[in-house]
């Protein structure tokens, strides 16, 4: 042991000198920068704002085990660093604008490095980031006229995303990260996620590839149009007014090999057979299929290992590929195009089987938003409204792991006109909920927001109330449904799968939990199939666990099978009956 020890302690010692001969080269870098730059560039800082927040983000991104508020810091202090090698740079306090306590949150903000000067008055603070290599850090934002060449270029925050303070300085416009105008909802873009940690996001190793393939998907037409998108919303309307009911479901991963006209018609009729079934119980219907854009998956583990050897995890066909080898596993950003065009062919058949029987209603196509790349390069705006739209689906949601507030996936899906679906597990607290509502759904729209939970039979009744109850006494209008696979893996004999009584069960739950809480249980979110499979447990068609194998066919998580998802259905339209029942007693 002691030898062990000897050795892990002097392979530390290694690191740690590669690791400042990295900072000092990179110290070495940015003097040699700042040296072709000159002195008095334009008269601007040498502070750049969103080229730093663009660096962390993008190593955020990239980083495998060290968190992402890890990341950040070490690049702050770094950076921080770097900048006073190459011009000293003040922050400027205005005393009776910026309390003393607060001194520690700026410094936090901008990193240690910058030294920090109090002064009397705005007017000094103003003065000083005019004629100095300093930046003013003022209690409000600047009035009308009073820059003078100065503006805005970031918010200081604390940990709570209150506003401590407005950082001025001589910055050119583009390099702004927050402005004085964007306090109460800073502005976006399509690509202002970029400036944001972007959890699971593939790293590419060919930058010039990502960016061909982004041109590329730029050039396309969008996969859905506005008014479809529109009138999605309006029917999602009416299941946040009780009227309707949502059934979302399809497969947990779409496969490029797998992809044919038959597989994209069984999963359309099982999906329409569902929404018959509960409809005989009262409600009508909205059909949302897990279909042309789910092609990637959020995993919990970045590297998977077999016989010793470690290789990055399949994130899906529009990431890597399954086969276990560094050529298929690394990913491809031509995949996306590939993405894109399946999704097309799966659109274009689902409107012909509904134009071939005219009597069938409308499915949308819905997915999980996580390569925001593809995102961002399929986002078109209506020039007569103004509107951003995702055209990569209908509907988008958001998921268990990308959820966190700041976060890329958050920052994308709050400024586009889609129904969005957010992913809500037992770690989620009430307050964070609320948060995250008033990012997505600041104007309390019906028909925007689908809070999906996704909890587990175990835990649903002791981690639903609270969510529902924060809804309700704060008057959101989001829906409520319920993903009742996600929280009930298992591995058996080393295979994943799911129990059919679990996910019955947690249904069973939400519903109640909803009548509880005076909320309108709107809707289910499986993850199914309409091919013979045998994925999870339970029900005639897969019984015992020796028929795992029989046909397991999943490129990720285990699916339902027809008659399982029809087993669900029945179950979900005698409690839709149930709550309308009692509606109408309590009527």
């Amino acid at each position: 042991m002691p030898d062990r020890l000897s050795a892990l302690r002097a392979e530390i010692d290694s690191l740690d000198d590669q690791i400042l001969d990295l900072i000092e080269r990179r110290l070495a870098a940015s003097a040699a920068i700042s040296a072709a730059k000159g002195n008095g560039e334009d008269g601007r800082l040498k502070l750049r704002p969103r080229r730093q927040a663009e660096v962390i983000a993008r190593l955020q991104g990239r980083a495998e085990a060290t968190p992402a508020d890890a990341v950040a810091l070490i690049w702050r202090e770094l950076m921080a660093h770097t900048l006073q090698a190459q011009a000293r740079t003040e922050i400027i306090l205005c005393g009776d604008e910026i309390p003393d306590r607060l001194d520690l949150q700026v410094r936090d903000h901008f990193g240690t490095a910058f030294p920090i000067r109090r002064v009397g008055s705005r007017a000094e603070a103003l003065r000083l980031a005019r004629e100095e290599e300093a930046i003013a850090v003022l209690g409000t934002p600047l009035a009308a006229g009073e820059g003078d060449g100065l503006l805005v270029f970031d918010i200081v925050r604390d940990a709570g995303d209150a506003t401590i303070g407005y950082a001025v300085g001589r910055i050119a416009p583009g390099d702004t990260i927050e402005t004085a105008g964007e306090a109460a909802g800073p502005s976006w873009s399509p690509g202002s996620w970029r400036a944001r940690p972007a959890a699971q996001m593939p790293v590419y190793p060919d930058a010039a590839a990502l960016a061909a393939s982004e041109r590329a998907l730029t050039e396309r037409s969008p996969l859905v149009p506005l008014c479809e998108v529109t009138a999605l919303r309006a029917r999602l309307a009416r299941v946040a007014a009780g009227a309707a009911f949502l059934v979302q479901g399809g497969d947990c991963a779409e496969s490029f090999a797998e992809f044919s006209p038959e597989k994209v018609r069984r999963d359309e009729q099982l999906l329409l057979g569902i929404g018959s079934l509960i409809a005989s119980a009262g409600p009508s219907v909205v059909h949302v299929a897990r279909a042309a854009g789910q092609f990637a998956k959020p995993r919990s583990a970045t590297m998977e290992s077999e016989a010793g050897i470690s290789l990055p995890s399949y994130r899906g066909d529009a990431v890597n590929g399954r086969a276990f080898t560094s050529a298929s596993r690394a990913p491809e950003p031509e995949r996306l195009i590939e993405a894109y065009e399946q999704a097309r062919a799966t659109l274009t058949l689902l409107g012909a089987y509904r134009l071939a029987e005219r009597s069938r209603d409308m499915v949308y196509a819905s997915h999980e938003a996580l390569l925001l790349h593809y995102e961002q390069a399929l986002t078109r705006q209506d020039p007569e409204t103004g509107l951003h739209w995702a055209g990569s689906g209908h509907m988008v949601w958001i998921g268990e792991r990308t959820r966190a507030i700041g976060g890329a996936h958050v920052e994308y899906a709050r400024g586009i006109a889609n129904p969005i679906g957010l992913k809500c597990g037992p770690t989620m607290a009430a307050d964070e909920l609320l948060r995250l509502i008033d990012l997505l759904d600041p104007d309390n729209e019906a028909g925007r927001l689908v809070l999906i939970g996704r909890f587990g039979a175990a835990q649903a009744g002791s981690a639903l109330p609270s969510l529902m109850q924060a809804t309700r006494r704060a008057g959101r209008r989001a829906i409520w449904s319920i993903d009742p696979m996600h929280g009930n893996g298992s591995v058996v004999r080393g295979v994943k799968t799911r129990n059919l009584t679990d996910i019955l069960t947690e249904t069973r739950t939400f519903f109640e939990v909803a009548a509880a809480e005076g909320v309108h249980a709107g809707g289910i979110h499986l993850e199914m199939t309409g091919s013979d499979v045998t994925e999870c447990l339970g029900g005639q068609a897969c019984g015992g666990e020796s028929e795992l194998g029989r046909r397991y066919l999943s490129h990720c998580d285990p699916r339902l099978n027809p008659p399982q998802a029809l087993e669900v259905a029945i179950a979900v339209a005698s409690l839709v009956g149930r709550a309308a029942e009692r509606r109408s007693d309590a009527a």
